[in-house]
């Protein structure tokens, strides 16, 4: 389904009179169109999620995971469509973000629908506040379109909480960034425990392919110390190791690890970060430009009680 095919359903139904009033949260009947029921709610918490989601369980618990409702909605006409709704909640924002953005990629059509949503053949998808929601029709008719378009608009509206993006991500310096491919990970920042929770985003900087910006907040100066000299350990095992770098204020290191080839790894304040598959001026300075914008939101010398990422 083409954007404009998408915009124009869901923007069309999104008028206030459209549909009666419904608790804030919650899939109603309310919400329906006519000729629609819903059918009963099945919950899963984090020790059945898997009866639901199968192997995808591990992806969800990393976001703080802490409960998922499914339910049928079915067109009591024929043809008997069906969209099959999931809305799952998480610990906060950023954790819905995060895990809704391990699913997004760049050049997908996207609306304005929650805090962002998109639509790919027969699904659409959106996060808002701390709940992710993914919407599936069985068949791909009008009428099912038209009600998942209703339905995916009402229950966005209903939904309480956040409508913009974590303002961690404005972080990311713009030159370059590939848009809306920032990425939150729950834990183990490029496949490290020891970096713990951290963000990445992919840079067009003129090489084969993406570069990656990536950082990760730790609670004090000596957190991030510590995390910063097991990423060098690692990278020694497995890299050539290059120079030092004058990074204003903090330390960096120039190092060509497999895979992703030539980078640059720093540290300053509580802010462990780099740039993996990039070299040079380029990389340097947006290095600098992520530091610059993580001190400017108050990011870069941590808090003894943890990370801090405003949502």
């Amino acid at each position: 389904m083409k954007l404009a095919a998408w915009s124009s359903i869901l923007v069309g139904l999104a008028s206030p009179c459209a549909w009666a009033a419904a608790d804030p949260g919650l899939l109603t009947g309310a919400m329906l169109p006519e000729g629609w029921e819903l059918g009963e709610p099945h919950r899963f918490a984090a020790d059945n999620l898997w009866e639901q989601v199968n192997g995808a369980a591990p992806g969800y618990l990393r976001y703080g995971f802490r409960e998922l409702t499914a339910q049928t909605v079915r067109s009591t006409g024929e043809p008997r469509g069906e969209v099959l709704i999931e809305v799952s909640e998480f610990a906060d924002h950023l954790s819905a973000f995060g895990f809704y953005s391990t699913e997004r990629a760049p050049g997908l059509a996207y609306i304005r629908l929650g805090a962002e949503g998109y639509c790919v053949l027969n699904d659409c998808r959106f996060y808002k506040g701390r709940y992710y929601v993914k919407l599936q029709m069985t068949r791909d008719d009008e009428a099912t379109r038209e009600a998942l378009g209703g339905i995916a608009t009402r229950l966005a509206r209903a939904l309480p909480g956040e409508t913009r993006h974590p303002g961690v991500l404005q972080a990311f310096p713009r030159e370059g960034l590939i848009m809306r491919s920032e990425r939150y990970e729950g834990a183990d920042l490029l496949a490290h425990d020891f970096l713990g929770a951290g963000f990445t985003a992919d840079y067009a900087l003129g090489g084969k392919r993406p570069a990656k910006l990536f950082f990760a907040l730790k609670g004090s100066s000596a957190e991030a110390r510590g995390a910063y000299q097991q990423l060098l350990s690692f990278l020694r095992r497995r890299s050539k190791m290059g120079e030092g770098v004058r990074i204003e204020g903090g330390h960096g290191r120039l190092v060509d690890p497999p895979f992703y080839g030539p980078s640059l790894v720093a540290r300053k304040g509580a802010v462990v970060c780099g740039i993996l598959g990039a070299e040079g001026p380029d990389s340097t300075r947006l290095v600098e430009a992520l530091i610059a914008n993580l001190d400017a939101a108050g990011l870069l010398y941590g808090d003894p009680a943890g990370p801090c990422c405003p949502q």
